[in-house]
């Protein structure tokens, strides 16, 4: 919650768009569907962030949302879009 109340924050030139990821949350295959309590947590804490400025480093991006909102557990930048 913390991370997507950050949504239009600026963030390098652009504001930020933080949504919950509806791939974590609602996958179309049923078969990856969080099976344990510890997977339902971290479908819970999936965002899916976008508008984030290119010349920020992957670093920058993930100490920004470690430094508000607790430890980045894990990160994945989708390049060429």
């Amino acid at each position: 919650r913390a991370a997507v109340s950050l949504s239009g924050t600026m963030l390098g030139y652009y504001p930020l768009r933080v949504l919950p990821s509806k791939t974590a949350i609602a996958p179309v295959n049923p078969t990856f569907l969080p099976r344990s309590e510890d997977e339902r947590e971290m479908c819970s804490r999936t965002i899916y962030c976008t508008n984030i400025d290119k010349k920020l480093t992957q670093a920058d991006v993930k100490h920004f949302f470690e430094s508000i909102c607790g430890e980045v557990c894990s990160f994945f930048v989708e390049l060429g879009l």
